[in-house]
């Protein structure tokens, strides 16, 4: 319907409408055969943009979580494309649901917020005097993460009541069968360790990690592959949302930790998996290298623990990683005022409710049998390369 290239104006026009009726749609599917979503059901949400082959493989490792059906998979693109709609309206394993990111280089490509032609890097890639010191290719990913937020906790139909816990994901993420069972693990250990705020399923990968253990410490890039939080949590981010969007930085990453040096605390604790749960394939060559790799390395992998451990590190002067604090300021790319007002425009009439308490919040416990426990480490399961590649998307 909208060819793969520069849009006319009247093309432009078109698709700028047709998204924002399907945002305003916001149509979930298969929930004849899964149930309709309620305040309670998690989310992963995954930020796309144009690598349909890294989704594609995204979308494979997706389907063989065990459990995946109790979950709503939601993709948020910041380019509409054909293929990636049908790629995704393919899927039957679980409920899903399509954003999309409604000021991004596709709708704008020759104004902002797209690359402006007074911008020192204009649409032609020549640099200019004179100008703005921005690149809309680059500030656009950091706008999508926000807006993405905004959009979840805030325009859904069950937005207002939720209780769930969201992962948010990347196109080029790989994520391993028992990411949901982590999952569940992972929101109970706020009972047993008041004042966590973040979940993290991912980290680089490295042999020899326990599939059973759990480490609480300060949050910080690089733990912002698998990043999960939920409502309570964002309305906190909220009440400083300007330390988000005023960081000079075009790392949403790193502008998140520069929000959360504003909490009492100045830091936000995290509960993380050792064995990351969610792999990055964006430094191999392609989707399918990445797999093969990943395949290898999961060879003998003792997934779906039992019992998962938690572990706290103390040195002689106190915790380990007690708060990491983030740049004095940051690596700049994020210094045009149109950015900041562009990040801060969702949240100008968004109601955060009470904003002065920053204690934990309350992650919302998914069904868990008696024979689960988060003291003694056990495993059970082994998973084979065989059927890592045994998918079946139905």
């Amino acid at each position: 319907m909208f060819p793969p290239r520069e849009l006319q104006s009247a093309e432009l026009s078109e698709l700028a409408s047709t998204i924002e009726l399907l945002n305003y749609e916001r149509t979930v599917l298969q929930t004849q055969k899964y149930g309709t979503v309620t305040s309670k059901t998690n989310m992963l949400v995954v930020q796309v943009h144009r690598d349909v082959e890294r989704l594609q493989y995204l979308i494979v490792s997706l389907a063989q979580v065990r459990d995946i059906e109790s979950v709503l998979l939601v993709f948020s693109h910041s380019y509409y494309d054909d293929r990636i709609n049908k790629l995704v309206s393919s899927i039957t394993f679980c409920r899903s649901m399509q954003i999309f990111y409604p000021y991004s280089l596709q709708l704008y490509p020759n104004k902002f917020p797209g690359i402006d032609p007074d911008d020192c890097v204009s649409a032609a890639g020549r640099r200019k005097q004179f100008c703005s010191s921005r690149d809309g290719r680059l500030t656009e990913h950091k706008h999508h993460w926000w807006w993405k937020v905004n959009f979840i906790f805030n325009n859904l139909d069950w937005s207002d009541t939720f209780k769930g816990t969201v992962v948010f994901l990347q196109e080029d993420d790989y994520v391993l069968p028992d990411l949901v069972h982590m999952l569940r693990f992972m929101t109970r250990s706020q009972a047993y360790l008041p004042g966590l705020h973040l979940l993290s399923f991912g980290r680089p990968h490295a042999k020899g990690l326990d599939f059973d253990l759990l480490s609480v410490s300060s949050w910080h890039p690089p733990f912002d592959k698998g990043l999960a939080f939920n409502k309570s949590l964002w309305q906190k981010i909220s009440a400083v949302s300007s330390y988000y969007c005023l960081y000079d930085d075009l790392s949403w990453g790193y502008s998140l930790l520069n929000a959360f040096r504003k909490f009492n605390e100045g830091h936000v604790d995290m509960v993380a998996t050792l064995m990351p749960r969610v792999l990055s394939t964006s430094t191999f060559p392609s989707g399918r290298a990445a797999m093969q790799q990943i395949a290898m390395w999961l060879v003998g992998a003792r997934m779906f623990p039992l019992n998962v451990k938690a572990v706290m590190l103390y040195s002689s002067t106190g915790r380990v990683n007690a708060g990491v604090k983030p740049p004095p300021w940051g690596n700049g790319g994020w210094s045009d005022l149109r950015d900041h007002l562009l990040c801060l425009d969702p949240l100008m009439s968004t109601t955060t409710g009470n904003t002065n308490d920053m204690t934990a919040p309350t992650f919302s416990q998914t069904t868990t049998n008696a024979t689960d426990y988060i003291t003694v480490a056990k495993h059970k399961m082994n998973m084979s390369e065989a059927d890592l590649h045994n998918v079946n998307f139905n």
